[in-house]
């Protein structure tokens, strides 16, 4: 367990002593569900835009890695690279989805 500080404004500091953790523990919760709302968007675009890689090359990202011509034409390399860049921001947030949930199921 951390304990962390919070710098409030003086109206709201004078309403904890009312509401206690509980009005904060439920603010936490909603904004870990909104995150989540939001990331599952992204990761939906960001998924739109690899599928067009899927479809344009008719594999995966890692059978293309692993086929890459060394004398693949510029626009090959310049594909791999966004590819890439787009794999790895769909971990990311994969990660982060998970890590919200995580969290949401322990701010009960």
């Amino acid at each position: 367990m951390k304990t962390i500080t919070l710098n409030l404004p003086e109206p709201i500091a004078e309403l904890y002593p009312k509401v206690g953790d509980k009005v904060f523990l439920y603010a936490l919760r909603e904004s870990i569900k909104r995150l989540i709302v939001d990331e599952r968007k992204n990761l939906k675009a960001i998924n739109v835009r690899i599928n067009k890689f899927e479809k344009r090359y008719d594999t995966n990202f890692k059978d293309f890695q692993e086929n890459l011509p060394p004398d693949g034409d510029f626009q090959v390399h310049e594909d791999y690279g966004e590819w890439s860049y787009l794999e790895d921001v769909a971990a990311t947030i994969e990660k982060d989805i998970t890590n919200y949930q995580r969290l949401n199921g322990v701010v009960e």
